[in-house]
Order: structure tokens, then sequence, then C-alpha cells
């Protein structure tokens, strides 16, 4: 039977999870779209208009959580909203019997993170979030790769990601709030971060200097692609203004240290002026691997060995992977089969909505076994405390180790945060 879901958030993330549950939909018949709900009436109804045109159902429009959460039969909900919500709306739903999903991260601190984590194991439901990038069969094909030791035990990694300048991130100013979203470090790095823990494993420790640049931010014309899924809905900071005045730090420059002694210089700005920089390289005891990109389905991983010439790339690098690799077969349905591949042709939107939509099935299914879903809340945790390590680090001007910032024990950069946010 399938289960009745409702999607909590109808912005820019709320949309793109809408069209990933509508690709889901297309393969799979486990979840039912029942309401969605935002304190912004017309977003809602905006969602609930694609909604009703592609999935042939009109879901319920809710304005108000609480309302919902007491009048629907709800089996579990998908958090899309600001980061400072995550944990207010999933401690209600697990204290009401229903599963969640959330976007990352997966709390807005990592206080917040802990009372999630709580909550859900009191509650015996499932917590899951909604981490896409780890998914991509690209990115797979690497984690493949570096587990087969094709390049050697890892020694260094270059994560480096530099751009934005003074732009709005999707003209959306939470995002650049220290107390709502947190800024690049952590609405986007954890990404960065979740990706070097699942290539790489486990971190003891990090140093950091950051720092806040630009402290005033600036909406601008999006381009077209973005504009189609941020566009229908208004920011409810500084709305009218051009000119948004943001307080989260905005550059971090960190040395990372892997409990497999592997190090990592770790830098992230969306600070930078003119000219953008991505680096992302990992360097072995046989050789480079350069990690591959996320939903672009060309950008694959490619590989340079000792005594070899040239580059490894693109279904070269199947032959070095482990013989019994493949595809889960919840992806090998949106990839064509079990695989594995080293690319693939879809556009980034396309990409989008099936990582998407792959998240989906994973839950659903993990709510039907009682099986924990791969990123739970201990995997997503680990994320974040990854990127506020930098941020804590940054802030006490010393090396903090990852289990003190996992656990609370160093937690100075965050604690107007919680104060802020109640928690």
């Amino acid at each position: 039977m399938a289960l009745n879901i409702a999607l909590v958030g109808c912005g820019g993330m709320g949309l793109r999870h809408l069209h990933g549950f509508i690709e889901h939909s297309k393969k799979f018949d486990t979840l039912n779209l029942v309401a969605v709900c935002d304190v912004n009436d017309q977003a809602a109804r905006h969602v609930a208009d694609v909604a009703e045109e592609q999935l042939g159902k009109r879901p319920a429009i809710h304005t108000d959580f609480d309302a919902m959460l007491a009048s629907e039969s709800l089996d579990a909900i998908d958090i899309v909203t600001d980061t400072r919500m995550h944990h207010v709306f999933g401690e209600a739903a697990f204290a009401a019997g229903v599963h969640v999903m959330t976007e990352k991260p997966i709390a807005i601190t990592m206080k917040a993170a802990r009372r999630m984590r709580e909550a859900a194991t009191a509650s015996g439901m499932t917590l899951s979030v909604a981490e896409n990038y780890r998914r991509d069969p690209l990115c797979r094909l690497a984690k493949a790769l570096l587990d087969e030791g094709v390049i050697g035990v890892p020694r260094m990694v270059m994560e480096v990601s530099l751009g934005g300048g003074d732009t709005l991130m999707h003209n959306t100013a939470w995002r650049a709030l220290k107390s709502r979203g947190g800024g690049m470090l952590i609405d986007a790095g954890v990404h960065t971060s979740d990706l070097l823990l699942y290539y790489l494993g486990d971190v003891s420790r990090v140093y950091a200097e950051t720092g806040l640049f630009e402290t005033t931010r600036y909406r601008r014309a999006m381009p077209p692609n973005l504009a189609a899924f941020y566009g229908h809905r208004t920011d409810d900071v500084q709305a009218e203004s051009e000119a948004v005045k943001v307080d989260a730090v905005d550059t971090g420059f960190g040395v990372v240290r892997f409990e497999s002694g592997a190090i990592c210089n770790l830098t992230i700005s969306e600070a930078v002026q003119a000219h953008s920089l991505r680096i992302g390289t990992i360097h072995g005891s046989k050789g480079t691997m350069t990690m591959p990109g996320p939903r672009s389905g060309t950008r694959g991983a490619e590989i340079t060995l000792n005594g070899q010439d040239g580059v490894l790339s693109g279904d070269d690098l199947l032959a070095l992977a482990p013989s019994d690799f493949r595809l889960d077969d919840i992806t090998a349905e949106f990839f064509g089969g079990p695989g594995p591949i080293a690319s693939y042709k879809m556009t980034f939107e396309q990409a989008d909505r099936t990582l998407l939509a792959i998240e989906y099935e994973e839950f659903a299914r993990a709510v039907e076994s009682g099986e924990p879903p791969e990123v739970d809340a201990t995997v997503g945790m680990k994320a974040l405390a990854l990127s506020y390590a930098l941020l804590e680090s940054g802030e006490v001007g010393a090396p903090v180790s990852l289990d003190d910032v996992m656990e609370g024990r160093v937690a100075e950069y965050q604690r107007s945060i919680d104060a802020d946010n109640g928690v």
C-alpha cells in the first residue's frame, strides 16, 4: 500500500522535490502525495497546481503545519523548508507517529540535529536526510574505484570551491542568514562534506580560518533554468530590497585530518569576485583521481596512475571497477539497468529530479522494511558536523575534533543560532 506523504515547504527546493516525486511516480507507486504545506499560500497553490497537472490529482493545500498534521491521514512528510524549521517539524511529526524525510542539512545546528535523532529513535519512526549528490551513478563509480584501491591508499585531498561574488544565491536571503540557513558553508557546504565522508571515511579533526567578506548581497536575474524553480515564491526577508544585509560566514579555509590519516585542504567561499575556481582531487599512493561532478552526466571521475601515460576517463574506468560492482536496483530503474555506467545524457533538470526520485523510493522502502536509510540521522549529522567544524575552528582559533562538534562540546559559533531559534 502506498504511503500518504505531505510536502512541507513549497519554495524553490519544494518545487524541485515535487518534480522528483513526479519522476518517482513514473516508476513506482509506493508514495501518494496527499497534501502540500507552506506559510505562503501563493507558493503552496503553485506547487499544488503543478502536482495536479502532472499527477492527475490535486493535493490538499495547507498554510498551517500543525493543522495539516492533525487533519490529514499521513504516514510521512518531506521537509523542504528553510533549515531552522527542520527539527521543529521533524519532532512534531515523530510525536504524531509520522516518518520524516528532510532536505539537507539535517538541522540548523548540531543541538537541533541531536534533538531530531533522539525524537526519531524514541518514536521508532524513519528519519532520512535527502542528500542527493552521493546517489549520482558517477559518484557511485568513483566510490567503487576508491574502495578497490585503484589509486592506492588516499593520502591527500584538494577540495576547493570558490565563487559567488556578492550575488544572493537563488535570490533567497535566508540562505545567507546565520540563524535561518547558516550560510554557504552550511547550506551548500554540507554537500561537499557528505561526499568527502562518503569517499574517504570519518574525520578526526579540523583546523580552519573563516571570514565574512560580503555583508551585503544583491538579488539579480537568475538563469532561466533556476528561475523556473524559484520564480514562483516570494522571499520573506527584506523582500522589497535588491540589496540584502547578511551575517553568515561566507568563507572557510580548512585543513581536515581523516581517521585514515589522509589530509584534505577544504576551502569554500562564495565571496570570490570575477573568477571562480573548482578543484576536487584525491591523491593516493598509486595515482590521482579527479572527483566527478554530480548531476552533470559527463564530468565523471578521471584517473592518472603512476607509470601510465594519459588520463583514464569514461568507459576506460569501468574496467578498473570491482567485477561485482553494480548500481542498486532503484538507481538501475532510472539509468537503464544495473550498469555500471561512466556517463549519462541528461539535462541538469532531468538529473536533479531523477536523483530526488531515487531518494523518495529509498525512503519508502526504508519505512516499509524498518531498515535504516542510507543517509540516516548519524550520517547526516556527520556531514553537518564537518561543515560546522570549519566554523567552530574559525571561531575559537584552534583545531577541533569532529566528535566534539557532533556531541556539542564545541559549539561557540552555534550558540547564538540556538538562542535565536529556541533550541
